[in-house]
């Protein structure tokens, strides 16, 4: 559904809730999908998202909204329900969506719903929460569709006919062997374009691309986006099958992960921004103004230390906030650039070759505006053309320099096992200023226009 049908419907449903109108609301609520009605629930207050929940036509609707739901919100209109009610909904929800909505509960209260949960369902969602949430077997499925390997096609279609809908995802089909070993696998396109009586080992793929639990989200993702796959499956060291991570978790950490890199480039990383306090708000943000802050204080010293001189270099004083501006966004630019070669996984030969890049690229947008601004100044009455110079070259260099350092700091970043992606936050941004400001400043004093 489309955002303005989105709003529209919320605003209908709010209304209706007002109005106490709950024939009408039913009617609304059950011609909505639970993915929309999951959206809607955001911008419900408190004491509106139950209603919309209990107004949902049946149990399997009402988990598939929560489950569809933002986590903290989901666990918040779980905790609010009768116990058994909680359960008979996470027992309609992937194993996976369960540990992370038990996570956001008190300890008591998950393990409250763990206890009546069936043994079956509670051992895979203790399973799954022995892995770190952000890793692949935090977010793997442990219900997937294996066979042995000796299952002919026809055998596998029909016991894929007879799940019906216990499986919330298919798109491939496992091979194992006597011990679960993962030895292969294939799509149900291959399935179901070969001879019945032919063995699903004799046309699988043997090169199967999978991960361990232990490997970072971020990284699953990237394997699925490099590979096109719907699926990734998730093996032990004996290369035993425990689970599958699916396209639509790998969606959701690529938002999340796109998001933190957003907020982190702005110095306003620090959780979910919707269930933020005011308080955690401004102490996640403090420290990148801290930063700022401390950036600027040494910009003012270096100022400070060229006072003398800039007494006769009076217009390199004025155009100071012009070169901040014009190398903080140099900086910035070639950190973004070099930190995303880095996402794509390019070998250090094409990083190094993209660093040189955007340092020359830097130093001759550092000219370019040089030129412009030495015109400029022409243009608008200044009779000494070393001064006019003298100020071009200036910005250049320090134009320059700001490329060359942005580019070379998500580098450092990462030898150091930090996020490349501080590297184009608030915090390197002030020391390219700072950096720049120096250049730009040493060649604007300096004798060499005499």
């Amino acid at each position: 559904m489309s955002t303005p049908k989105i709003q529209m419907l919320q605003r209908t449903i709010k209304r209706l809730m007002r109005r106490q109108a709950w024939p009408a609301l039913d009617r609304a609520i059950e011609k909505t999908r639970p993915e929309d009605l999951a959206f809607i629930l955001r911008d419900l207050s408190a004491d509106e998202r139950p209603v919309l929940i209990a107004h949902c036509k049946d149990d399997d609707k009402r988990a598939a909204v929560v489950a569809d739901a933002d986590v903290a919100l989901a666990a918040g209109l779980l905790a609010a329900l009768p116990r058994e009610h909680a359960v008979a909904l996470l027992k309609r929800i992937e194993p996976d969506d369960v540990s992370d909505i038990l996570e956001q509960l008190d300890d008591e209260v998950a393990a409250g719903l763990l206890e009546l949960m069936g043994i079956a369902d509670r051992r895979e969602v203790e399973e799954l929460s022995r892995y770190d949430a952000a890793s692949a077997g935090g977010i793997m499925s442990p219900r997937f569709f294996s066979l042995g390997r000796d299952t002919t096609a026809g055998e596998a279609i029909h016991k894929l006919q007879q799940l019906g809908d216990d499986l919330e995802m298919v798109f491939y089909v496992y091979v194992v062997n006597e011990v679960g070993q993962l030895v292969g696998v294939l799509s149900l396109r291959q399935l179901v374009t070969h001879r019945p009586d032919q063995r699903i080992f004799d046309i699988m793929v043997s090169d199967v691309i999978s991960v361990s639990p232990e490997v970072d989200q971020e990284e699953v993702a990237k394997l699925a986006s490099r590979y096109g796959l719907l699926a990734i499956p998730v093996v032990d060291d004996g290369n035993k099958l425990l689970g599958i991570v699916t396209v639509d978790d790998v969606i959701d950490v690529l938002r999340e992960e796109a998001t933190e890199d957003i907020l982190r480039m702005g110095g306003a990383a620090g959780g979910d921004l919707a269930q933020q306090t005011v308080l955690r708000a401004t102490l996640s943000r403090f420290p990148w103004l801290l930063a700022t802050g401390l950036g600027g204080g040494l910009s003012a010293l270096v100022i400070w230390a060229y006072l003398d001189a800039l007494i006769s270099h009076v217009a390199l004083l004025i155009f100071v906030p012009l070169v901040l501006g014009m190398t903080g966004v140099t900086g910035v630019q070639s950190a973004t650039i070099i930190g995303r070669r880095m996402d794509e996984g390019r070998s250090g030969r094409a990083l190094l070759f993209s660093l040189v890049r955007q340092t020359v690229a830097g130093l001759f947008l550092g000219i370019l505006c040089g030129a412009l601004l030495g015109l400029g100044l022409r243009v608008l009455g200044l009779k000494d053309g070393a001064t006019a110079l003298l100020l071009g070259t200036a910005v250049a260099g320090s134009m320059g320099a700001a490329a060359a350092l942005g580019a070379i700091l998500p580098l450092i970043f990462s030898r150091l096992r930090l996020d490349p992606t501080l590297a184009a936050g608030p915090f390197v941004a002030t020391a390219v200023d700072l950096v720049g400001l120096v250049i730009y400043l040493a060649i604007g004093t300096s004798s060499l226009f005499g």
